[in-house]
């Protein structure tokens, strides 16, 4: 195990050493054709390469084929930094700062970034405890627009929610605060019946129909109360308090977000905020495990 950048240095010191951990952790000493499945293959003495012997298959692959790094020219030692520096910092890192550190272009340092974020995707069981849900709105401050700008809205709305046991935190973009927008996304994620609780926004009034729902006006001033109906603290300073996170790192680490790029961004910060009871090192490799998947550059750029 490596619990920081120098120990991860240590122990990838070469390519090799890299592509055979990351053959391990993908498969688990079992390789497996990612385009039938069959776990009878050939490998060849580079080690990179594998054949299946499936006859109806008999496809040739690599350790990197199925995954974000297929494509990449990248040396995989490279991957690992970048994984792992975006994965322990707490506000993550700038392309231009991980194209400094790496020594690659910043085009390519974003698009390594993009994909990492990708990686980070959060694909979390479905939330059965007490869960805090609040909507938040990412943007630009408006004191920093050009005048021709100013009083136009186009921040994006993201709805957070929080599993108060686990600490867990889905976070996802929606088309706007509205309830037929924020309905589906709390129903996707947390199980009916749960208790769930809310500010007094009236976005939240159908809740009470499929959950124990509980607010606090905070209007009025009331930011914690106690209820005969449940017995937690009915509040919203878990995720209120992840807010605070995300803004800090989107504004003094990335200065801006596009909307159409946001959820990879609110992705990333859920991530490491889920996981921060393990080490740096436990959570590039669960990084690691999440790898399959393709992101092409075409795909990011697009409109």
């Amino acid at each position: 195990m490596f619990n920081n950048l120098l120990q991860l240095l240590d122990k990838f010191q070469t390519e090799q050493e890299c592509i055979e951990y990351f053959v391990n952790i993908r498969w688990n000493g079992n390789i497996a054709c990612p385009h039938c499945g069959c776990n009878k293959v050939y490998k060849f003495a580079d080690k990179k390469r594998f054949k299946c012997k499936e006859k109806q298959c008999s496809l040739i692959f690599s350790y990197k084929t199925g995954t974000f790094f297929e494509n990449t020219k990248i040396s995989l030692r490279k991957w690992f930094l970048a994984i792992y520096i975006n994965s322990s910092h707490k506000k993550g890192i700038s392309s231009h700062q991980l194209a400094r550190d790496i020594s690659v272009t910043q085009k390519t340092a974003w698009f390594m970034l993009q994909r990492t974020r990708e990686m980070m995707s959060n694909n979390a069981s479905i939330f059965t405890g007490t869960t805090e849900i609040d909507e938040c709105y990412v943007g630009g401050s408006e004191s920093n627009k050009h005048s021709n700008k100013k009083g136009k809205t186009d921040k994006a709305v993201v709805l957070g929610m929080v599993e108060r046991e686990t600490k867990r935190v889905k976070v996802v973009k929606v088309e706007s605060a509205k309830t037929y927008d924020l309905q589906p996304a709390i129903y996707e994620t947390v199980q009916e019946g749960s208790v769930i609780l809310t500010d007094s926004y009236s976005g939240y009034d159908v809740l009470d129909w499929n959950y124990t729902h509980e607010t606090v006006k905070h209007c009025v001033g009331e930011y914690v109360k106690t209820s005969n109906r449940v017995s937690v603290k009915i509040h919203t300073n878990t995720i209120e308090g992840f807010w605070s996170l995300l803004k800090r790192g989107i504004n003094g680490t990335y200065h801006w977000v596009s909307k159409k790029h946001i959820q990879r961004y609110l992705n990333e910060f859920s991530f490491r905020y889920s996981q921060r009871e393990i080490t740096d090192g436990e959570r590039f490799i669960l990084s690691l495990t999440q790898s399959n998947g393709r992101l092409k550059y075409k795909q990011l750029i697009s409109a």
